[in-house]
């Protein structure tokens, strides 16, 4: 099962998040992987926030998978907030009788990493400039 769910974000751009279920045989358990696509307001599709023009490329190919998905989140500029309710309607679609289990750990922090997000008061500031 794929469920998708859009969030517009701060900055003008348009984020997807895309989680993909692996149901296990025989259980009630349930695997979800990750996806997390950009696209900003000149943009006619969706793609990966981490591209290989993208500064931090290289930093995306040393990384483990998991490790590598955090990256494309946090540069997605998608919070956990965001994630954690794409999640729970994700829940609410399958059922409650499903146990469901990720394969990243999402409260993990990533250090020395810059997003793309600003916030609000940032934004101010810049359209008095």
């Amino acid at each position: 099962m794929i469920y998708e769910k859009r969030f517009i974000l701060t900055v003008g751009r348009e984020a997807k998040i895309i989680l993909k279920a692996d149901f296990q045989k025989n259980s009630n358990e349930v695997t979800i992987d990750f996806e997390f696509l950009i696209k900003d307001t000149h943009e006619t599709s969706f793609h990966d926030s981490i591209m290989s023009n993208h500064p931090q490329y290289w930093k995306l190919k040393k990384s483990t998978v998991d490790k590598a998905q955090l990256l494309q989140m946090e540069y997605s500029g998608v919070s956990r907030k965001q994630l954690y309710s794409a999640i729970n309607e994700f829940k609410t679609r399958i059922g409650e009788h499903y146990e469901i289990h990720c394969n990243i750990n999402i409260e993990e922090k990533i250090k020395n990493l810059k997003g793309v997000r600003i916030s609000a008061l940032n934004r101010t500031l810049l359209t008095r400039m």
